[in-house]
């Protein structure tokens, strides 16, 4: 696999990629958020799925959520934020990482399966359901059946949908903005 370092440069206001064999100086999951973040930033979808499989091998999947995709996705929402990149970027960034989800989804099944139901949504208009999906796989890998309805699931929809499923435990993700 190729090595991708990071560079900040703020004149460009953005994100260079170099390929090359040199150390990181930061703490190791610190340098893994930034080299995914520079992947995610540039819109390499097969090198940021390389990454992500090949980081999956020295940690567990959760490890992996917590250490580099919400890290990474967490800066690129201050990048949006303090406009050093695009809507259109911040959607390319997410839509990767959703991809990478889906990839992943085979190794967050658990073989150990737990009498237990969880129904887990976004609330009506919001569409940040990347943080939701990955707490659905975590539930997923501790042996839970997780029922993922997503982004933007109308109020109604969500009840009727959890009186038929009774389930043991609900998560709702809503966004709120100041």
């Amino acid at each position: 696999m190729k090595e991708y370092r990071y560079i900040w440069d703020d004149s460009w206001l953005g994100y260079n990629l170099i390929l090359h064999k040199k150390t990181m100086i930061e703490p190791k999951e610190h340098a893994a958020s930034k080299e995914f973040l520079a992947l995610l930033i540039s819109g390499n979808r097969l090198a940021c799925s390389e990454f992500i499989h090949e980081y999956s091998k020295k940690q567990t999947i959760q490890e992996l959520y917590e250490d580099i995709i919400k890290k990474a996705l967490y800066e690129v929402g201050e990048l949006w934020e303090n406009n050093k990149i695009s809507v259109a970027t911040e959607h390319l960034a997410s839509s990767i990482v959703e991809a990478i989800l889906n990839e992943l989804y085979g190794k967050v099944i658990s073989e150990k399966r737990i009498n237990k139901k969880v129904v887990v949504a976004c609330i009506e208009s919001e569409f940040h359901q990347i943080g939701i999906k990955m707490i659905s796989d975590v539930f997923e890998m501790n042996g839970w059946n997780s029922y993922f309805l997503g982004a933007n699931t109308p109020i109604h929809d969500l009840i009727e949908f959890t009186r038929k499923i009774k389930p043991d435990f609900l998560a709702i993700s809503l966004s709120i903005y100041f």
